[in-house]
């Protein structure tokens, strides 16, 4: 005999009631999984958006927001380019991690990515980077690559050295990176020749490296064995030369002048060279007698002699590629006149000295730096570009034959090499723009007036808990009325 069934049959209300929370439950669920979508979407659509409009810069320095310059630059883009960071993996220097997602987020040709050398270690091999550091960048755009190594993405800044005696570090890496990207889509090849064979300086690794960031090579001419300028010359470079030019040679010289050629001189005031003088002076320029003084002491170098130059850089198009705040070095200069009778000319100063200066004339024989009286007073030029307008030769001459020296260059953070490159550039007809100022990487000290922090005090402790106090009697008076 089976056993009956005792349970309440449900009453229609406990019915509808049952399928109302069984919807409720069904729409809960539904809106929850709807919520979780559009949280993972919402997800997506932000990590998808350029970090420039999701992470803002707030460092004291702007360390990583990027130029005008950067950005113009990435803009312009119409080739991929990958950055391969070389770093441990947990080990990242975000500095440099921030700034390439800055980049990325500015162009849809730029990317990069991560490769820890533990677990590739032979991956920088394949782009002759083998002796890459930790933390450096490889550039690559189709089959061109440039390594931006990690010494480069850091420097001291010495700009106060010369007058307080401090320095500070520097965030150079967006100039580097810029500088590296311009490298690997440059189209345009240059061939530079330096001259051989009157003594001549040849030209230190730091200042060949700055060429060939502009895509400039760098190659030896000696006349006696070449005869003539290459002809895939566009700029030749006469480095302090020691003894004079031959007739031959300077014939050489003027043929690659007059056929729109362009040539960068430095000379120092202890060497004759009559022939190359000549030359120049064809183009309106010639020397000054004299060894240039400068008693200004915001332009030669601090605790040097009043001859170690740090001479003003003129703000012009030849002279773009100099960062600002930086320096040349100049020491033991003369300075350079112009001839303005020559109306296919036209000149433009590159370095001058300053209006306490003077062209010291019985330099080799004064006992003392003191000015005589028929010594020519500043300002002076201490370099000058001449441009012929009928053949479009062009010629630098700068009146330090130490101007190109590595010792010089490394005294001021590679200004010397910064001057060379911004002037080829310019003679090659290439935009001098791939030279950013560096972020100072001190955080700046806030300084609170005594006046603000006794206001401050004053409100904080004394007049804000008050008018809490007073506010909290009012309302309890008032409850207690009602």
């Amino acid at each position: 005999m089976k056993k009956k069934n005792n349970a309440p049959v449900p009453t229609e209300a406990q019915q509808a009631g049952s399928r109302r929370v069984f919807q409720s439950g069904a729409y809960a669920s539904a809106l929850a999984v709807v919520v979780l979508v559009a949280v993972i979407l919402l997800n997506l659509v932000i990590g998808a958006i350029p970090t420039k409009y999701t992470e803002f810069d707030i460092s004291s320095g702007q360390m990583f927001t990027l130029s005008d310059t950067t950005i113009k630059l990435l803009d312009s883009l119409d080739k991929d380019v990958t950055a391969y960071y070389l770093g441990q993996s947990g080990k990242e220097d975000s500095n440099i991690t921030r700034i390439l997602d800055r980049y990325a987020g500015e162009s849809s040709h730029f990317s990069w990515e991560q490769r820890d050398p533990a677990v590739y270690p032979t991956f920088a091999q394949q782009y002759d980077a083998a002796d890459a550091t930790a933390d450096s960048v490889i550039l690559v755009c189709g089959d061109k690559s440039t390594v931006v190594d990690y010494s480069d993405m850091y420097s001291a800044d010495y700009s106060d050295y010369y007058t307080t005696g401090s320095y500070s570090y520097q965030f150079a890496a967006e100039n580097a990176l810029t500088t590296g990207i311009s490298q690997v889509i440059q189209e345009n090849n240059y061939q530079l020749y330096q001259v051989t064979g009157h003594g001549e300086t040849a030209l230190g690794s730091d200042f060949t490296d700055a060429l060939s960031n502009s895509g400039v090579s760098v190659t030896e001419l000696n006349f006696v064995t070449a005869g003539s300028v290459p002809e895939d010359a566009s700029v030749v470079l006469i480095n302090n030369p020691q003894t004079d030019f031959s007739t031959t040679d300077v014939d050489a010289l003027r043929s690659f002048l007059e056929g729109g050629g362009s040539v960068i001189v430095s000379t120092d005031l202890t060497y004759e060279t009559p022939n190359l003088d000549a030359l120049l002076a064809e183009y309106g320029l010639s020397r000054q007698p004299g060894l240039l003084v400068e008693t200004d002491q915001n332009y030669y170098a601090y605790r040097y002699p009043q001859t170690y130059l740090l001479p003003e850089i003129s703000n012009n198009e030849i002279t773009s590629g100099i960062t600002n705040g930086m320096y040349v070095f100049t020491p033991v200069a003369q300075a350079l006149l112009t001839d303005s009778s020559k109306e296919d000319l036209t000149y433009t100063t590159l370095l001058s000295t300053s209006s306490d200066s003077y062209a010291m004339q019985d330099y080799a024989t004064a006992e003392t730096a003191q000015k005589g009286d028929n010594d020519p007073a500043g300002p002076l030029n201490v370099a000058v570009a001449a441009e012929n307008s009928t053949t479009n030769g062009k010629v630098v001459w700068i009146g330090c034959g130490n101007v190109f020296l590595t010792d010089m260059n490394n005294a001021v953070s590679g200004g010397n090499a910064q001057l060379l490159g911004s002037i080829v550039n310019w003679m090659n007809g290439e935009e001098n723009a791939v030279v950013i100022d560096a972020k100072s990487m001190n955080a700046e000290t806030l300084t609170v007036p005594a006046i603000a922090i006794m206001a401050l005090g004053l409100g904080l402790v004394i007049v804000l808990p008050l008018v809490i106090l007073i506010i909290g009697v009012a309302v309890f008076i008032v409850r207690r009325r009602r």
